[in-house]
């Protein structure tokens, strides 16, 4: 499947100035501007996918948090498992204790032919908010996720894959005992399971290619100031992971997107940070959120916010990835 490149507008992501010297390990790589190719028949179905399922989530459910609205978190891990099932995805319910009510991380793993004991595990939080439809956070990554799991269906893999969608990711869980991917990373070394590369998928929708559109902390400058890349953030233990999961999406898309790894707290504020906890090697694919998007954590993150057509371009690209990463000639250790 051939991919058509996109105008370039740095020469390489590790040659932008940062003002916080020794704080971020900027990823070497590529920075693409974005496409203005219409969009092609594999994105298209692509697109009407990521649009009716982040619709279905963020309104058709609607606002979902295990405290203040648990009905809601019920009826969403249902349709996630009922929307695996109708696309000839198996799935399973991982139960976390609420202290009473059960709610359920929702996982779908697809095995490896050749190397099944090491695992690719990519996850979503589900919940949102109270108050918010959570269109962006985090239906976007659920709709990326369910997506993926579609097309891994008839898709052959090396390496097993995992994929998960989190409940509890939001406070007062984050963090806590309760928190979906912290029971599931624990579980996971208890078992022993070999995971090689975790990902978390965090706000993934919402893009602007308006200059100053993005923002950063005040000590940080020189980094794009277009919205319009995603990127892949961990600590500096993970940097070399970083670094090799943008080369391959690089190597397999020209969305645009960077790598950091940095030991500011910010880095770890999502799923990804439980597997850190237990040593697994773990990173979030995000669209970073509040450092763009106005609508973060509030009642306006609707699905009319978000660029559906960037979405599938990035899509495609993270689809692409995944699977080279579960394949067994990929070095990840």
């Amino acid at each position: 499947m051939s991919i058509t490149p996109k105008r370039r507008i740095a020469a390489t992501t590790g040659t932008l100035l940062l003002g916080c010297t020794g704080c971020l390990h900027i990823s070497p790589g590529t920075l693409y501007e974005s496409s203005t190719e219409p969009l092609t028949h594999y994105q298209r179905e692509m697109r009407e996918e990521l649009v009716h399922d982040v619709n279905r989530l963020s309104t058709g459910i609607g606002p979902r948090h295990g405290g203040a609205s648990l009905a809601k978190v019920l009826e969403a891990e249902r349709w996630i498992l009922g929307r695996l099932t109708e696309t000839g995805v198996d799935a399973t319910r991982d139960e976390v204790d609420l202290n009473g009510p059960k709610v359920a991380n929702v996982v779908a793993t697809f095995p490896g032919a050749k190397q099944p004991s090491e695992i690719v595990l990519i996850g979503a939080h589900y919940d949102a908010v109270p108050g918010s439809p959570g269109a962006n956070d985090n239906a976007s990554g659920v709709a990326l996720l369910l997506a993926t799991a579609r097309r891994l269906r008839d898709t052959p893999t090396g390496r097993t894959v995992r994929i998960v969608f989190f409940v509890n990711e939001e406070n007062p869980f984050s963090g806590g005992l309760q928190m979906g991917s912290r029971v599931h990373a624990g579980r996971s070394r208890a078992r022993g399971d070999d995971i090689v590369a975790m990902i978390a998928v965090d706000s993934v929708g919402y893009y602007s290619s308006e200059p100053n559109s993005q923002d950063y902390p005040a000590y940080i400058w020189g980094l794009p100031s277009k919205a319009n890349f995603v990127a892949f953030v961990s600590n500096r233990d993970n940097q070399d992971l970083v670094d090799r999961i943008v080369e391959i999406f690089q190597a397999e898309s020209r969305f645009p997107s960077i790598g950091i790894a940095t030991d500011m707290k910010s880095a770890g504020r999502s799923d990804h940070a439980p597997f850190w906890w237990q040593d697994y090697p773990a990173l979030v694919f995000t669209d970073t959120s509040e450092a763009r998007d106005p609508n973060y954590h509030a009642p306006t993150d609707t699905p009319d916010q978000l660029d559906y057509d960037e979405m599938a371009r990035m899509a495609e690209g993270f689809v692409r990835t995944v699977v080279a990463l579960a394949d067994t000639e990929t070095q990840l250790r």
